[in-house]
């Protein structure tokens, strides 16, 4: 509750009352969810999304016709179970369709029924953005507590677009800023792209684009595979860093990614055909990135230069063993001083924290099946810094 009144009502956007629900309600919601998650239909996980709205509420709360969303009505609501759920689920697709749970209206009962299926359009990538639309046909989601499972056992809590925060594995992980922000993981980021690529980092345009291409690619492997790791290497710490890899698949050709964001940026904005030239080499770059994200569903590490060259797939990470620590690395609010508890986690996990100790102007990232993506970084001699998820604070 504390992350949920914390969290911001964006502008625009209808307040709801600061604890639209109760202990018992989350209680009850998240462990149906949660056991729904872990339930398969023909062999298959199932995904879905749940809103936490009454009838009532909903005529109320939807009343501005500039805020309307787009709600059917089921004939006859039926009642909110694991079963249930597993088997209506299939019908609907979390990224735009939502079922309606609406709270006991019998306190004696304590009774959750879905009631309906809320609409609203899927959140477009940078790549994917189309700024023109029609008046009344744009549905965003609604400021109200949503839970959505998109792989087994993890569960993501959110408020219109932006997460509350992640339940994986039983714990609560509360959203933080994204850590691709100067203060953060950006910041270190930054700086070992200067060595490496140094015209997306002396153009302020060339370097959000890249953020945002290293976004897509992270959000792109995550939905392709069922855990993998990617690493960016400098060019020209190659000669020194290729002791610690064992390189598997190897292209002599590259995708051009890096030339092709050159190319979008000197695009005259002034020109007729500015917005479609932009949309034109959105695409390109969309899926040269999706052509790149399905390279890291072979087992070993999709290891890349800054700008997006291939050096290997399926490669071995061998670097020694770390021994220095493992901290939460800083976010904007915090200053990155939590130690993180690495030695739960797997092989593919610690081979990256030994290879990131080991080759200090390396990033890393390590793509859990259990939904989150941690970013590793070395701080100095003795410190890495460890990003839990650098989605957490984005809906994926």
């Amino acid at each position: 509750m504390d992350s949920w009144v914390s969290d911001p009502v964006e502008p625009g956007e209808t307040a709801m009352p600061s604890f639209p629900f109760s202990r018992e309600d989350i209680e009850y919601l998240v462990e149906t969810a949660f056991l729904s998650s872990l339930k398969k239909e023909e062999d298959r996980p199932i995904t879905f999304s749940l809103v936490f709205l009454s009838k009532k509420r909903a005529a109320k709360t939807f009343s501005d016709p500039n805020r309307k969303q787009l709600i059917m009505t089921f004939d006859q609501s039926f009642p909110l179970t694991v079963d249930s759920l597993s088997k209506v689920s299939p019908a609907f697709d979390p990224r735009f369709t939502s079922l309606v749970v609406a709270p006991p209206a019998d306190e004696t009962k304590k009774r959750y029924e879905i009631w309906g299926a809320m609409f609203f359009n899927a959140l477009p990538s940078y790549f994917e953005h189309i700024p023109e639309g029609r008046d009344g046909e744009i549905y965003r989601r609604p400021n109200v507590f949503m839970i959505t499972s998109v792989t087994p056992g993890s569960l993501i809590i959110s408020k219109g677009d932006t997460q509350i925060g992640r339940f994986v594995a039983g714990k609560f992980i509360k959203a933080t800023p994204s850590p691709f922000y100067a203060k953060a993981m950006g910041g270190f980021l930054f700086n070992k792209m200067k060595r490496d690529a140094d015209f997306i980092t002396k153009d302020f345009a060339a370097w959000k684009v890249f953020i945002h291409c290293l976004d897509y690619l992270l959000s792109e492997i995550s939905s392709r595979s069922h855990g993998a790791s990617l690493l960016i290497v400098p060019e020209n710490k190659l000669p020194l860093y290729k002791d610690y890899f064992t390189a598997k698949y190897i292209f002599r050709e590259n995708l051009k990614i890096y030339e092709l964001i050159r190319e979008s940026l000197t695009i005259d904005d002034q020109a007729g055909d500015a917005a479609v030239q932009r949309l034109s080499y959105n695409r390109k770059i969309a899926e040269r990135l999706q052509v790149l994200a399905q390279f890291a569903s072979v087992d070993g590490a999709l290891i890349l230069t800054g700008t997006f060259r291939i050096i290997s797939f399926g490669a071995t990470l061998k670097a020694p063993k770390w021994k220095g620590k493992v901290f939460e690395g800083p976010d904007g609010k915090s200053r990155g001083d939590s130690l993180f508890d690495h030695q739960l986690l797997g092989t593919r996990h610690n081979s990256m924290i030994d290879f990131i100790g080991k080759c200090s102007d390396s990033t890393g990232f390590v793509i859990s099946q259990d939904g989150p993506i941690r970013g590793l970084v070395r701080k100095n001699m003795k410190t890495m810094y460890c990003w839990p998820d650098c989605r957490v604070s984005m809906f994926i």
